[in-house]
């Protein structure tokens, strides 16, 4: 009895240090001005840009703003040569009645047959069928509009990883289990809907419920080497490019909302270098009981 109630004491401290914002100031050491995270969605949907003045005023006041990637200054060919296999094609790794199922259902989602994407690696296939099923109210997702900003505004703006750290992470997990996740995510129809899936999802980033945002991102169905690509290896350069940036300029930095709790999340990382990492509350100016009921 007393070790569950040592467990459920610590599920519960753990709770409540990563379900009250996702917005979080950080200051310490050599930072001179409060410097900022905020955990985004790469989604278009209203919901998530409905944030109060908090937020606003937080990215305002900084000198700097800082995304995972800087999209901006990426090179075309670089992102098509990362999205394509130069030898391999998705055909090979399926039956000729595995192909014809996934070639109609992509030919109903896009309009388009897998001659299209055939060279394409699976994984940005899944990501851009997925994109394409979501919400898009408005012009670009979250972390891009933050971007556009930042521009507008003439801040200096940086990318606290380099493209290649994504690719790299994508690239852990082999050609064959990209396919057979494609391909299952497509056709398994005992599973929950995944569009019921990231709606929970929303709504758990809508709530704050850190807990819940870290638990999908750790997806154990995914190779282990992949998650700790993905999310642990990528969390380390964020964490250090962060403190990085932040003592030159004071920060605002968006980062996925996945990337800031847990054990090896960034703002533990930031403490366990000696930083303060407080969390900033906020409301949306939808409440987010009016927007479930809608």
């Amino acid at each position: 009895m007393k070790k569950i109630t040592v467990v459920l004491s610590f599920l519960l401290i753990v709770a409540s240090l990563f379900s009250q914002s996702i917005l979080w100031k950080v200051t310490g050491k050599k930072i001179k001005s409060p410097c900022y995270l905020y955990g985004t969605i790469h989604i278009q949907d209203k919901k998530v840009f409905a944030f109060d003045q908090t937020v606003t005023t937080a990215f305002d006041e900084c000198d700097a703003f800082a995304m995972e990637i800087l999209m901006d200054d990426i090179d075309p060919n670089e992102i098509k040569t990362a999205m394509f296999m130069e030898k391999k094609t998705i055909k090979e790794f399926l039956t000729d009645e595995q192909y014809n199922i996934l070639d109609s259902i992509v030919k109903e989602k896009t309009g388009t047959g897998m001659f299209m994407y055939n060279k394409m690696k699976p994984f940005f296939l899944s990501s851009q069928l997925m994109q394409m099923g979501l919400k898009q109210d408005m012009e670009m997702p979250l972390d891009l509009y933050f971007l556009d900003k930042a521009r507008k505004a003439g801040k200096s703006c940086y990318g606290v990883e380099k493209f290649m750290n994504q690719i790299n992470a994508i690239d852990a997990i082999n050609i064959q289990d990209q396919v057979d996740m494609l391909y299952e995510g497509l056709t398994d129809t005992s599973s929950v809907n995944s569009d019921v899936q990231f709606e929970e999802l929303v709504q758990a980033y809508l709530n704050f419920d850190m807990i819940k945002l870290f638990d999908v991102s750790n997806d154990t169905a995914l190779p282990k080497e992949f998650n700790k690509a993905f999310l642990v290896d990528r969390n380390i350069g964020m964490a250090k490019n962060f403190i990085k940036i932040a003592k030159k300029e004071s920060l605002f930095c968006a980062v996925g909302a996945a990337h800031l709790p847990g054990e090896k999340g960034v703002i533990e990382l930031l403490r366990k270098k000696g930083y303060a990492v407080e969390p900033i509350p906020f409301t949306w100016k939808i409440e987010v009981e009016e927007i479930q009921e809608k």
